[in-house]
């Protein structure tokens, strides 16, 4: 399990923080695909959430030691927020494993994976607590799946993270869905973060806009731990 980190920037350019995202290897070397660790079927409960847990800590670690700039952006399955929201320990430990290793809570933000939840309340509470320890809540992949407007409304997260579909049919002249979360997140206070930037049109579309955050392959791919340390270039 490896580390890779992508760039998010403001709508002025201006390096705001990274998503850490887990690469995974076998024996052998080989690259596996991530989004079966953790919703496949077969995989038990309790080890998709001790993996969801490992990552983190080994994504929080190689964040402080090669990059240490801006927030980090650190993915959560619902399962495992779920199991978080039941047990204080794992709070306790979570938050002097951040303080140990010399951040503060509110740059941590957590992005809820677009995974349907068998518990939307629990979810809910859940996450309320760890925005009560200082910790900052994304929704990821808004307008796919399980992200949507009722659990946005529900959760009320610091950022909506905008799947870049929405992008792709406001720029083919069918604005409705991208309009609607922009004024959503004006409702509820919330920061705009449109994903899939992937050419110099789409970051200038993105900017008349007015969003506040935007991340893509346009502002910078994703780079692994051994690629290090140049990551991120005002663009």
């Amino acid at each position: 399990m490896k580390s890779a980190f992508q760039p998010i920037v403001s709508s002025s350019g201006e390096l705001f923080g990274y998503e850490a995202l887990l690469r995974i290897y076998n024996q052998d070397g080989l690259q596996l695909e991530t989004e079966p660790f953790f919703s496949a079927g077969y995989m038990p409960s309790s080890d998709r959430i001790n993996l969801d847990r490992l990552a983190r800590v080994i994504h929080l670690r190689n964040f402080v030691r090669f990059v240490s700039k801006g927030s980090l952006f650190l993915n959560l399955t619902p399962i495992a927020a779920l199991d978080a929201g039941g047990q204080q320990c794992g709070y306790n430990s979570l938050i002097s494993k951040v303080k140990e290793l010399g951040l503060s809570n509110d740059r941590i933000y957590f992005e809820i994976l677009e995974h349907t939840c068998a518990n939307d309340k629990l979810l809910v509470r859940s996450l309320q607590d760890m925005q009560q320890y200082g910790f900052r809540i994304a929704i990821d992949d808004y307008g796919v799946d399980a992200s949507s407007e009722q659990r946005v409304r529900n959760v009320k997260p610091d950022i909506i993270k905008v799947d870049r579909s929405l992008l792709t049919d406001f720029m083919s002249g069918k604005p409705k869905e991208l309009e609607s979360v922009i004024h959503l997140a004006h409702e509820l206070n919330a920061k705009v973060l449109i994903e899939g930037i992937e050419s110099k049109s789409d970051f200038m579309m993105v900017k008349e806009l007015g969003v506040e955050y935007m991340q893509g392959y346009y502002i910078g791919r994703p780079v692994q731990v051994n690629g290090l340390p140049c990551l991120f270039e005002p663009i």
